[in-house]
Protein backbone atom coordinates (compact mmCIF):
# COMPACT_ATOMS: atom_id res chain seq x y z
CA UNK A 1 0.00 0.00 0.00
CA UNK A 2 1.62 3.51 -1.02
CA UNK A 3 2.03 5.75 1.77
CA UNK A 4 0.01 8.98 2.25
CA UNK A 5 0.69 12.39 3.59
CA UNK A 6 -1.35 11.83 6.48
CA UNK A 7 0.88 8.81 7.37
CA UNK A 8 4.00 10.16 7.08
CA UNK A 9 5.75 12.51 10.32
CA UNK A 10 5.52 16.15 9.86
CA UNK A 11 9.46 17.25 8.46
CA UNK A 12 8.61 20.98 9.29
CA UNK A 13 6.95 22.63 12.01
CA UNK A 14 5.59 26.12 10.84
CA UNK A 15 5.39 27.03 7.03
CA UNK A 16 7.96 29.12 5.65
CA UNK A 17 7.43 32.39 4.43
CA UNK A 18 9.62 34.18 2.49
CA UNK A 19 10.94 37.48 3.87
CA UNK A 20 13.93 39.80 3.58
CA UNK A 21 14.92 40.53 7.15
CA UNK A 22 18.40 41.83 7.10
CA UNK A 23 20.62 40.18 9.83
CA UNK A 24 23.95 39.30 10.82
CA UNK A 25 25.50 35.92 11.08
CA UNK A 26 28.38 35.24 13.80
CA UNK A 27 30.56 32.40 14.22
CA UNK A 28 31.07 31.69 18.17
CA UNK A 29 33.66 28.39 17.55
CA UNK A 30 36.33 27.73 14.66
CA UNK A 31 36.83 30.12 12.44
CA UNK A 32 35.79 33.71 13.65
CA UNK A 33 33.72 35.60 10.97
CA UNK A 34 30.99 37.59 11.01
CA UNK A 35 28.27 38.35 7.89
CA UNK A 36 25.70 40.98 7.08
CA UNK A 37 23.69 38.92 4.76
CA UNK A 38 19.63 38.82 5.00
CA UNK A 39 16.76 36.00 5.22
CA UNK A 40 15.44 34.75 2.23
CA UNK A 41 12.47 32.90 4.39
CA UNK A 42 11.49 32.12 7.82
CA UNK A 43 9.87 30.07 10.35
CA UNK A 44 9.50 29.70 13.33
CA UNK A 45 12.32 26.86 13.91
CA UNK A 46 14.82 28.93 11.77
CA UNK A 47 15.53 30.68 8.42
CA UNK A 48 17.31 30.31 5.11
CA UNK A 49 19.93 33.15 4.47
CA UNK A 50 21.70 34.08 1.68
CA UNK A 51 25.25 34.07 2.21
CA UNK A 52 28.60 35.00 0.12
CA UNK A 53 30.12 31.78 1.24
CA UNK A 54 29.32 28.32 2.35
CA UNK A 55 29.41 27.48 6.09
CA UNK A 56 29.59 24.13 7.49
CA UNK A 57 26.89 22.08 8.72
CA UNK A 58 26.96 22.12 12.65
CA UNK A 59 28.84 25.14 12.86
CA UNK A 60 27.22 27.59 16.01
CA UNK A 61 26.37 30.65 15.45
CA UNK A 62 24.68 33.95 16.81
CA UNK A 63 22.16 35.85 14.75
CA UNK A 64 22.15 39.33 15.67
CA UNK A 65 19.99 42.54 14.59
CA UNK A 66 16.74 40.58 14.73
CA UNK A 67 13.62 43.18 14.75
CA UNK A 68 13.67 44.09 17.53
CA UNK A 69 17.43 43.97 18.38
CA UNK A 70 17.13 40.02 19.52
CA UNK A 71 20.01 38.11 18.96
CA UNK A 72 19.77 34.23 19.30
CA UNK A 73 21.87 30.95 19.04
CA UNK A 74 21.62 29.10 16.06
CA UNK A 75 23.12 25.90 14.21
CA UNK A 76 23.69 25.45 10.46
CA UNK A 77 21.41 22.95 9.87
CA UNK A 78 22.67 22.85 5.55
CA UNK A 79 24.60 25.04 2.62
CA UNK A 80 23.70 24.90 -1.14
CA UNK A 81 24.90 27.27 -4.20
CA UNK A 82 22.03 29.18 -5.22
CA UNK A 83 22.39 28.26 -8.30
CA UNK A 84 24.47 27.32 -11.28
CA UNK A 85 27.42 29.78 -11.23
CA UNK A 86 26.06 32.12 -8.53
CA UNK A 87 28.74 33.45 -6.11
CA UNK A 88 25.55 33.28 -3.46
CA UNK A 89 24.83 30.41 -1.27
CA UNK A 90 21.97 29.62 0.82
CA UNK A 91 21.98 28.51 4.15
CA UNK A 92 19.61 26.25 6.61
CA UNK A 93 19.98 28.05 10.08
CA UNK A 94 18.30 26.01 12.79
CA UNK A 95 16.93 28.24 15.92
CA UNK A 96 17.91 26.90 19.03
CA UNK A 97 15.32 27.92 21.13
CA UNK A 98 11.95 27.80 18.43
CA UNK A 99 10.23 31.59 18.24
CA UNK A 100 8.88 34.42 16.18
CA UNK A 101 11.97 36.36 16.59
CA UNK A 102 11.34 37.55 13.14
CA UNK A 103 8.22 39.67 14.19
CA UNK A 104 6.21 38.63 11.49
CA UNK A 105 2.27 39.24 11.64
CA UNK A 106 0.38 37.90 10.87
CA UNK A 107 1.33 34.29 10.27
CA UNK A 108 0.40 31.57 8.91
CA UNK A 109 -1.89 29.32 11.36
CA UNK A 110 0.59 26.20 11.37
CA UNK A 111 2.89 28.49 13.36
CA UNK A 112 0.63 27.57 16.30
CA UNK A 113 2.10 29.05 19.52
CA UNK A 114 4.53 31.12 18.14
CA UNK A 115 1.74 33.41 15.84
CA UNK A 116 2.40 36.50 18.32
CA UNK A 117 5.67 38.62 17.34
CA UNK A 118 7.66 39.68 20.94
CA UNK A 119 6.33 42.51 22.38
CA UNK A 120 8.90 44.89 22.07
CA UNK A 121 9.53 49.11 21.80
CA UNK A 122 12.59 49.73 19.33
CA UNK A 123 15.48 51.83 21.28
CA UNK A 124 15.11 54.40 18.62
CA UNK A 125 11.76 55.02 19.09
CA UNK A 126 10.79 57.48 22.23
CA UNK A 127 7.45 58.59 23.01
CA UNK A 128 6.86 62.21 21.89
CA UNK A 129 4.18 64.14 22.97
CA UNK A 130 2.50 66.02 20.37
CA UNK A 131 3.51 69.23 22.55
CA UNK A 132 6.98 68.36 22.14
CA UNK A 133 6.80 68.65 18.53
CA UNK A 134 4.75 71.68 18.50
CA UNK A 135 8.07 72.69 20.79
CA UNK A 136 5.11 74.22 23.41
CA UNK A 137 5.54 73.06 26.64
CA UNK A 138 2.82 71.21 28.31
CA UNK A 139 1.78 73.09 30.99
Amino acid sequence: MASTAINQPQRRLGTRVRAQIPVRITSVAGEIFSLSCHTLMVNPQGCGVRSPRPLEKGLQLRIEDLPGRGVTAATVACTRPMEEGSKYWIVGIALEAPGNLWCMAPVPPDWGTYTAPRKFLPMSVKYVGEDSLSGKSAS
